[in-house]
């Protein structure tokens, strides 16, 4: 089947997956596809990758939105998103707004700890920049959108990546090293914003493990505790009736950035669960697209 044809069990949205079936795609409409880059080598495990989505019909270097997958950071993959939603359907959006989007693969928390993942995001960012002239990106328009655990990253990258000083333990040396994390706007769909529920998300592995053996960890990778002044303008959306990231988390940060003077919106879906089920998606999809573009071209 191609890729676009991947639904959901009916019986339940929130299947155990095991696997997926047999895929195809004929790749993102409108777009020159780079599959499987290889934005960073970390010893001892598999190449990190993402894909890149770069719209056929431009002139010049066009702005990049990367797409962190969620999945409580145990799982997930950077081809799909979440299967409650039509297969593809954002990255061509992007791609049809006039931006490239990157889809990043990062290490699970079975893989490695945090802040593990939290580097590869912060990697994949460097490498895009880095080699931005090849692929036909501008450096200077990079944005971010994460959902769920993908926002929490997301807002950790922007966040800690604008901060002077820099936290070099949290925002790590991974693939290219260094280089500029400043982005030009942040969506965020229905992320933790304080992480001091970890134990309860993730009690298969337990803390000490989940945070290499540094409980201190916990306050750094929570996104409200990393809110300065210097934080590019975001986007929050979250459903009233989530029952996975309550919505109060979106709400304490919305809060937290606007007392820091951030430019933040905050939108909440009444009848929404995680994922937006119970609401059609696409408008939240066109919104999100719309807020990334706007401040894409403003620079």
């Amino acid at each position: 089947m191609d890729i676009r044809d991947l639904r959901p069990p009916a019986e339940d949205p929130w299947p155990p997956f095991t696997h997926h079936p047999p895929i195809s795609s004929d790749g993102v409409r409108g777009a020159r596809t780079w599959p499987g880059l290889t934005y960073a080598f970390v010893r001892g495990y598999r190449p990190l990758t993402l894909d890149l989505h770069v719209p056929l019909d431009t002139t010049g270097p066009v702005p990049v939105v990367i797409w962190i997958h969620g999945g409580g950071w145990t799982e997930g993959d950077r081809r799909y998103v979440p299967l409650q939603w039509p297969q593809q359907v954002l990255f061509e959006k992007v791609v049809a707004a006039g931006m490239a989007v990157a889809t990043v693969d990062y290490r699970l928390l079975a893989e490695a700890p945090f802040p593990a993942c939290v580097h590869d995001c912060v990697a994949a960012v460097r490498y895009l920049r880095r080699y931005a002239d090849g692929l036909g990106l501008d450096p200077a328009r990079v944005a971010l959108w994460g959902e769920s655990a993908g926002a929490h990253l997301a807002s950790l990258v922007a966040f800690a990546g604008s901060r002077e000083p820099a936290d070099a333990g949290l925002l790590g040396e991974v693939g290219v090293g260094e280089g500029v994390l400043g982005v030009v706007a942040t969506v965020l769909f229905y992320g933790p914003a304080d992480l001091v529920w970890l134990d309860d998300e993730v009690p298969l592995h337990g803390v000490a493990r989940v945070l290499g053996g540094d409980p201190s960890l916990t306050d750094r990778l929570s996104p409200v505790r990393q809110v300065h002044p210097g934080i590019a303008p975001v986007l929050l959306m979250h459903g009233r009736d989530d029952s996975l990231v309550p919505v109060t988390e979106s709400e304490t940060l919305h809060r937290a950035l606007l007392t820091a003077g951030v430019d933040s919106t905050l939108e909440i879906t009444d009848g929404a669960d995680h994922c937006f089920i119970g609401t059609p998606v696409e408008p939240h999809l066109d919104r999100a697209i719309g807020f990334l573009r706007d401040h894409a071209d403003r620079r």
